[in-house]
Parts: C-alpha cells; sequence; structure tokens
C-alpha cells in the first residue's frame, strides 16, 4: 500500500478536548482539518459574546439574553461543543419558565471551551487558519 503525504495533512493531529466532540466535527465537516478555521472564527467572537452577555445580565434584558444564549449555542454547534450545547439548552429552558438566568455555569462551561479551541489553534499549521 502506498503512502499518500496528503492524508496527514487532511487529518491534522489535535489535542485531546474535553469539550469538543471531534468525531461529531468530524462527521458533520467531513474533515478535522477545518476545526482550527471554526475555531478561530468562535474564538474572535467571543470577546464580544462576554461583553453583550455582561451588559445583558446587568441590565437584565431577558430578550437579549435569549438571543445571545441562541447566538452562542449556534456556534457551538459549528465547533461540536456538546456540553456547552447542553448548559446553554438548560439555560434556555429555566429562561422559558421565567427563572432567572444564572450565568456562572455557563461561563465557566465557555472557559473550558476556550482553552481547549486555544490549544487546537495553537497547535495547527499556520496556513490553517
Amino acid at each position: 500500500m502506498k503512502h499518500d503525504p496528503s492524508s496527514s495533512l487532511a487529518q491534522p493531529r489535535l489535542p485531546t478536548t474535553s469539550q469538543i466532540d471531534l468525531a461529531k466535527f468530524q462527521q458533520s465537516s467531513g474533515s478535522l482539518k477545518w476545526l482550527p478555521v471554526v475555531a478561530s472564527a468562535f474564538l474572535r467572537q467571543l470577546p464580544q459574546w462576554r461583553e453583550d452577555f455582561d451588559a445583558a445580565l446587568a441590565s437584565q434584558n431577558r430578550t437579549h439574553q435569549t438571543d445571545l444564549l441562541h447566538k452562542i449555542k449556534g456556534a457551538c454547534y459549528a465547533v461540536a461543543a456538546y456540553g456547552a450545547i447542553d448548559v446553554i439548552t438548560k439555560a434556555e429552558v429555566q429562561q422559558a419558565r421565567g427563572r432567572p438566568l444564572a450565568p456562572a455555569r455557563l461561563l465557566e462551561q465557555l472557559a473550558l471551551l476556550e482553552a481547549d479551541l486555544l490549544a487546537i489553534v495553537v497547535q495547527a499549521p499556520a496556513d490553517a487558519h
């Protein structure tokens, strides 16, 4: 069997991650090579989402909180971050029941996700992101 040098480029070596389902990402995107690109885009948005989320919490603007949860959840699907999706879904259910949003678990989950995504981006070849 002949070695295909492009095969090692198609599937980059990624760090172990507790927040990202690599198999589901590969299944949905067709290749893990896209993860550093998608991770970079997620990480570029994260500071603005945090700022917007802080403002929505401070103003108790439930509509803005709901919109942000939905936006962040969609981005989490893009990087196959199912743990964060689960936390966001539970927060959405609580909000729909009229309960105030308790952001500590969500912010903790986003911090863990950020660390995993940063590790993926840092270990990716420079032309991958």
